[in-house]
């Protein structure tokens, strides 16, 4: 029989501690209880949130606002996505947008260079921040901002199909780390008479990168 190797890499994490660098007990008091915190800020925040305190081979010290954080995100992304489905789309394509576009393709190319590097070195805090900046400072904060139509006028359809393809990119690379929330959002949002292409991009396997 051939023997093959069982585990190739085995990844260690810290000791979760408080903020004043106490071991995580419940005779302390000091411990949260995971379920709680899913309750209160959903799976994909604490999730983020555990990650955003956890710096590659130091101890993790456990802080709510960063779990708080997590789901912020999340908001942010529930809202862009809101922006997006509320727009009215024409036929046609608007040149000014050209450059946003190639931006905006360039520096998620960009970032998943940078993904890569961090999960093939075991760097997940800095996976996570890579990402997390991306979305919130270039995609959210710049490039939404550059393409949005004016008040009460319609984006053009070429625009409109680059965005859908920007936000299903970005629902892969956030994946390992926002599971659970994304896949039901985009599914619910975006399936706009095109039932065949629902949940297509949903079966590509993972890992992705």
């Amino acid at each position: 029989m051939e023997r093959r190797e069982a585990i190739k890499n085995v990844y260690y994490t810290g000791i979760v501690r408080d903020k004043l660098r106490r071991k995580m007990s419940k005779s302390l008091g000091n411990s949260p209880d995971p379920l709680d915190l899913i309750a209160t800020y959903g799976a994909d925040g604490v999730r983020m949130g555990m990650l955003l305190c956890s710096p590659a081979g130091n101890d993790i010290l456990f802080d709510e606002k960063l779990v708080e954080q997590g789901r912020n995100f999340s908001n942010k992304l529930w809202n862009a996505l809101r922006l997006v489905k509320g727009w009215e789309v024409k036929e046609g394509e608007l040149a000014e947008n050209k450059i946003a576009i190639e931006w905006i393709e360039a520096k998620l190319n960009q970032t998943i260079e940078e993904l890569e590097k961090s999960f093939s070195d075991f760097r997940l805090n800095e996976a996570l921040m890579t990402i997390y900046k991306f979305i919130w400072d270039d995609f959210c904060s710049w490039y939404l901002e550059m393409i949005k139509p004016e008040y009460q006028k319609p984006i053009d359809q070429y625009t409109y199909d680059k965005t859908i393809a920007l936000f299903e990119s970005i629902v892969k690379v956030l994946h390992p780390f926002h599971a659970f929330l994304l896949p039901k959002k985009f599914t619910t949002h975006f399936a706009i008479g095109k039932k065949e292409k629902r949940f297509v991009w949903l079966l590509i396997p993972l890992p992705f990168l």
